[in-house]
């Protein structure tokens, strides 16, 4: 079957294959949309006759809460309060009530440090490691050489996590 076409500023344009009655895509209403093609197509089904033909996308709902706590499922031992025990995830029926219900402390909160005080805290580490390299650079035996470079590499990794 042959499809009309037609070319506009140098382009080749060819009409929905909905647009003929009783085809193989007709859905109870002609389409006349006109799709940009090359020169060897034979056919075209346009973009709107495309997703009715597809329906709705499936959409996932996202993240549900399971009401257990932030890496249970990595936890050695997990007892939530119904009994039911689990061991990295996994659970074990039969332990189910034998072991008291896993208690976590949520009053822990993390205090952000201010600009100003990264900056300060910046300033000593990078004054920590001038001190450390001038007592490598004096020290004379290995031991001391040793820890000396320990130190120094302890204070980069603490400056390197600040940034």
């Amino acid at each position: 079957m042959q499809y009309n076409t037609r070319t506009y500023k140098g382009k080749l344009y060819m009409i929905c294959q909905n647009s003929i009655p009783d085809g193989k895509y007709w859905q109870n209403k002609e389409c006349k949309n006109w799709s940009e093609v090359s020169a060897r197509t034979t056919a075209v089904l346009c973009s709107a006759c495309t997703m009715e033909l597809l329906g709705p996308a499936e959409t996932r709902q996202g993240y549900v809460p399971s009401g257990r706590p932030r890496g249970w499922q990595f936890m050695k031992e997990y007892v939530d309060p119904q009994g039911n025990v689990f061991h990295k995830g996994i659970e074990q029926p039969t332990l189910k009530g034998t072991l008291p219900a896993t208690q976590f402390d949520n009053t822990v909160v993390k205090s952000r440090l201010s600009k100003q005080e990264k900056e300060d805290l910046r300033d000593q580490l990078l004054e920590q490691m001038v001190f450390l390299r001038g007592e490598v650079s004096k020290s004379v035996t290995k031991k001391d050489i040793r820890t000396n470079q320990t130190q120094l590499k302890k204070v980069e990794r603490q400056l390197k996590k600040l940034n």
